[in-house]
């Protein structure tokens, strides 16, 4: 091309624009918002489209946009848009999200909107941080010194006080008899750190150590401070370092904590742990955040708060160089970035066997598996689960937990009774707990975790009677075993106490697993007359009470809330037939087992579960409230208080299921409150 040919095109160029700009300038007459459509017609005028140059036209089409412009987001710490706080998990879950929901009310109150949860681990509490992911996060000291190296915009908003200062100590403590008396006699023992990214719990200690040559045995990181120290109380480890001094949060669940062990060494000052701002977080709104929680710690609610979370006494501002000792301390170690830190490895590996079925099949199964979970998330466990094909396959899963080591193994249902038993002997050095089982005598390493099914199954017999119109109502139960019998013999009685001239009609199917037999078994009973339908016998149950849900017919679950399993939360048809369901807290039962062994006193022997406990009771009426008056209400609180102080007796052996003919409450003998 010449030189004319492209002085040409340029002229050419230049018109063009020119055209299109006077068409844009016509189009447009004044600017608009997204909520107002005018400024889109400046994209499909007809003049300036037909001009040939016009093809290539940008600006006129791209006034566009701003009509479909995206409102805009809340800003954070809105009630829209909650701050995303994170605690690390220094301590027990539950005790720190306790005090976590009083300190959300009082930020509340001072129009600041956070939504709290405990991070796994210290680590993933930081990643969340860098990521994006957590808003405000209560770090720990070195905790905070590996989050600004990793992600610089990090902002320190605020240390703790405590015992009136910004600096606090660990310490190393050891068995009182022990024969441990300073660091160099820790030479070939074992030890319980508290967390990679723990200051108190892992850095310092750690300088102290190499600082005197003391090479460990073995080490294992417990997850908090209150595990370190109970690692030393049950003899899981010889030593362990925490924060000064951990053992006055423990006293009360172990009184003698400070008798059985002692403190050998004390670590250098440490600044305290931080309240840190993630980079994303706007600098108004991290200010707004620092200030309402220097108004919050100022009250005594406040300090109840933050002292329920972490014993915090207070709160200071500070400057992030408040943390270079840290820094040479880490860097001393070899700490250099958080590469270096994975988190947790867990003291524990717990691992369950459910009977045949799957930890989702809305059974005990799956209530044992969420009891797992619970403790998982509370104590950073190391857990597994193998789900039954087959009875046979009972000891081969157990048998498997148990080659590779796992420090605890709970098995799953009345079925699984004798190779428990046989594992637990088997296998001295492993704790084991079993769902529905109690035995005459235990080995010491065995839990049998049992309930008063029939407490459960009365009260489901008495809704029950109380609303039954035709005077019959109908069980479908599983195979007969104990708690099964416990269910039905107790619900047989629940009725006959609140309605004498009430008829219940049952069958016992020998399978679990069979819904279609529960159906056929629920239908039956609809044909003879039932107008309500229990169903107590896993899947099985399961099956009877959705078919004659969906017949129209009243029903209640079993074991777990039926409610969110079989029906579904309440998508699936029939939900609004469920009355109720009577439970057993399975998860609670599982859950208080796993965390005696990390708190050390995990004993052999029974652990009853009943009303007086709320081991078992009735699930919400949720679908079905409507149908349940507030005088049957009141009859089954009544009732429920009666079982739970003993004044009235189900009638039925606690052990066995076997009906007691001469403790059966007489049949219409009940009186309304």
């Amino acid at each position: 091309m010449n030189k004319r040919l492209y002085v040409l095109l340029a002229v050419l160029l230049v018109f063009s624009m020119m055209l299109a700009a006077c068409g844009a300038q016509t189009a447009t007459p004044e600017p608009t918002t997204a909520a107002e459509p005018a400024a889109q017609p400046a994209a499909t005028e007809a003049p300036a489209a037909t001009e040939a140059p016009a093809a290539t036209e940008a600006p006129a089409a791209t006034e566009a946009p701003a009509a479909t412009e995206a409102p805009a987001e809340a800003a954070k710490g809105t009630e829209e848009n909650p701050l995303v706080q994170v605690f690390v998990p220094s301590g027990e879950t539950e005790q720190i999200m306790s005090g976590a929901g009083e300190l959300d009310a009082l930020l509340a109150a001072h129009g600041i909107y956070v939504d709290s949860s405990v991070a796994t681990s210290y680590a993933a509490a930081i990643e969340a941080m860098c990521a994006g992911k957590a808003d405000i996060v209560w770090l720990a000291t070195l905790s905070y010194v590996i989050a600004k190296d990793k992600c610089p915009d990090a902002q320190l908003l605020l240390t703790s006080m405590r015992f009136g200062s910004q600096f606090y100590n660990g310490q190393i403590i050891v068995g009182a008899d022990s024969g441990i008396e300073s660091i160099e006699d820790l030479n070939g023992k074992s030890f319980a750190f508290t967390d990679p990214a723990s200051t108190s719990g892992y850095l310092y200690p750690t300088a102290l150590l190499e600082e005197n040559g003391v090479e460990l045995s073995e080490s294992l990181f417990a997850g908090s401070h209150n595990s370190a120290a109970l690692a030393v109380y049950n003899g899981r480890a010889d030593a362990a370092a925490t924060y000064v001094d951990v053992r006055n949060s423990l006293e009360s669940d172990f009184p003698d904590i400070k008798d059985k062990t002692k403190v050998i060494a004390l670590t250098d000052d440490i600044p305290n742990d931080t309240i840190t701002a993630g980079p994303d977080v706007p600098a108004d709104v991290a200010d707004a955040y620092k200030q309402a929680m220097l108004d919050i710690v100022g009250t005594d609610d406040g300090l109840q708060a933050v002292y329920d979370i972490y014993e915090w006494e207070g709160a200071a501002e500070a400057d992030d160089s408040f943390f270079d000792p840290v820094r040479t301390a880490a860097t001393a170690i070899g700490v250099v970035d958080l590469q270096n830190w994975k988190g947790v490895s867990a003291p524990y590996r717990i691992g369950l066997v459910t009977d045949v079925g799957k930890v989702d099949d809305g059974t005990f199964n799956q209530y044992a598996y969420e009891g797992l979970q619970r403790a998982a998330e509370a104590y950073g466990l190391d857990t597994s689960f193998i789900e039954t094909a087959q009875p046979t396959d009972y000891e081969k899963n157990v048998e498997q937990f148990a080659q590779e080591g796992y420090d605890m193994i709970v098995t799953v249902g009345f079925m699984m009774g004798e190779t428990t038993q046989k594992m637990a002997e088997k296998y001295p050095d492993i704790n084991f707990a079993i769902v529905d089982n109690a035995y005459e005598e235990y080995p010491e390493n065995l839990q049998g975790l049992v309930f008063r099914e029939d407490q459960a199954g009365f009260l489901a017999g008495a809704l029950a009677g109380l609303l039954s119109e035709s005077k019959t109502v109908g069980i479908v139960a599983g195979m007969e075993i104990p708690p099964v019998k416990k269910f039905r013999n107790g619900y047989e009685n629940g009725v006959a106490y609140v309605c004498g001239d009430c008829d219940t009609v049952g069958v016992y199917i020998d399978s679990f697993t069979d819904p279609a037999r529960g159906k056929t078994a629920a239908l039956s009973q609809i044909a003879e007359g039932a107008d309500i339908i229990f169903g107590a016998g896993g899947p099985t149950g399961s099956g009877g009470i959705l078919g004659a849900a969906q017949d129209g017919v009243w029903v209640i679950g079993v074991d777990q809330d039926e409610y969110f399993t079989t029906f579904g939360g309440g998508t699936t048809d029939g939900a609004d037939k469920l009355l109720s369901s009577a439970m057993k807290r399975v998860d609670n039962a599982v859950y208080n087992s796993i965390q005696s062994l990390v708190r050390g006193n995990f004993t052999g022997g029974t652990a009853l579960y009943t009303a007086s406990n709320d081991g078992v009771g009735l699930a919400p009426f949720h679908d079905a409230e409507g149908a349940v008056s507030a005088d049957v209400m009141a009859a089954l609180d009544d009732i429920k208080a009666m079982l739970a102080s003993g004044d009235l007796t189900t009638g039925v052996d606690g052990t066995s299921g076997d009906v007691i003919e001469d403790e059966v409450p007489a049949p219409g003998s009940f009186t309304a409150p």
